[in-house]
């Protein structure tokens, strides 16, 4: 499905805009290297993006997107989907033409969408907006000295609780084994993004690396220990709040704006960023190499990554932001943690050595948990 926000004629600011920026990037060229700069990007009259579906997109519409297009008066083709359409598509082009020249990427399909050469290098001088992102999550997306994605908000998981039912909220991934919650906890397997994050979590709480097979073995030996405890084992956002809602589950691992959304609902539910790191989870704008409209992509994502577009998004989906200068609203700034030092502390997977083990330990977490049953 295509959704078209269409307008009538080109932005006329765009050849000043691609002049500045390439008078920037020459800016940076040192005088033995003449004729180094790459041409500039043809000018067109649309761009294409992808972007998630449902509240994902009704947010990032509601931040400016539609009104991004009425105001420079081009062709902003909005298009919901997911990550592994976009990389598989990406590959099928191959640099060549793509059918985005812009998707939003979970940072697994960064890593590999850059290491098979389908993302433009963004460049500073094309996209002011960079310079306004937190440096240690920029940090993520760089390699070898080029940026492959610009963050946009960042999903922390930690544990929620029913604020109703536990007495001593939990602060700790380790705190999932008090024994108060015993018969209450519910923890979600590898095979669904919470669970790979919160395996990621509880490795690094006990002071292990994914990378480190002898870490791991010690994660699913303190997991056995939950068998028999643990009540549910769920498998989507939906099976999640499900059980909160019911009380089935006490505690439970999940993203802090997915809580912050129930406790707008009226649920009686409380959310901790564990002392020993939240895991990350985060949506990031890249531009795909060969984008046939790369000289409005360089400017949608410039428009994205701003404070002003941010600050919206961060209103409807209760996230923590990228941009520095993010004023977030009342309600959420009592709630959300960001800034450098909080985002200094985030755990990041290692997917370069999970994405191939996923399936063994999928297995291997079903075993020490009884089967998951």
């Amino acid at each position: 499905m295509e959704n078209t926000v269409k307008s009538i004629r080109f932005i006329p600011t765009l050849a000043i805009t691609l002049a500045a920026a390439i008078l920037a990037a020459c800016g940076d060229k040192k005088p033995e290297a003449p004729q180094a700069s790459a041409p500039a990007p043809a000018a067109t009259d649309k761009v294409v993006i992808g972007v998630y579906g449902g509240d994902w997109e009704k947010n990032i519409r509601a931040a400016g997107l539609e009104q991004y297009a009425r105001d420079n008066k081009i062709n902003v083709e909005i298009v919901p989907g997911a990550d592994a359409e976009w990389l598989a598509k990406l590959r099928a082009s191959n640099g060549n033409n793509p059918q985005y020249d812009i998707v939003v990427f979970q940072p697994d399909s960064v890593q590999r969408a850059a290491a098979a050469g389908l993302l433009q290098p963004l460049e500073a001088g094309n996209i002011p907006n960079l310079a306004k992102l937190y440096p240690s999550v920029q940090e993520k997306f760089t390699k070898d000295g080029k940026t492959y994605a610009a963050a946009f908000s960042l999903g922390q998981l930690g544990l929620a609780y029913r604020t109703d039912l536990v007495k001593t909220p939990p602060k700790s991934w380790l705190d999932l084994w008090n024994p108060e919650y015993k018969g209450h906890v519910a923890i979600s397997s590898p095979t669904y993004a919470a669970g790979l994050q919160f395996f990621a979590g509880l490795t690094h709480a006990l002071g292990g690396e994914l990378k480190n097979d002898a870490d791991v073995d010690k994660t699913f030996a303190k997991l056995a220990e939950l068998k028999g405890s643990a009540v549910a084992f769920p498998d989507s956002p939906g099976a999640i709040q499900t059980l909160l809602e019911r009380g089935d589950a006490w505690v439970v691992p999940y993203w802090d704006g997915r809580v912050f959304a129930l406790q707008k609902s009226g649920l009686k539910v409380g959310f901790a960023y564990p002392s020993d790191g939240p895991v990350v989870g985060a949506a990031n704008w890249v531009i795909a190499k060969g984008a046939p409209n790369l000289a409005n992509a360089y400017k949608l994502v410039d428009f994205l990554s701003s404070d002003k577009v941010q600050k919206s998004f961060s209103d409807g989906s209760l996230y923590g932001m990228t941009n520095q200068d993010v004023q977030y609203n009342e309600e959420l700034k009592g709630k959300v943690q960001v800034g450098e030092e909080a985002y200094k502390k985030l755990i990041w997977i290692d997917y370069e050595t999970a994405t191939p083990k996923v399936a063994d330990w999928s297995t291997r977490w079903a075993q020490a948990l009884g089967n998951g049953k």
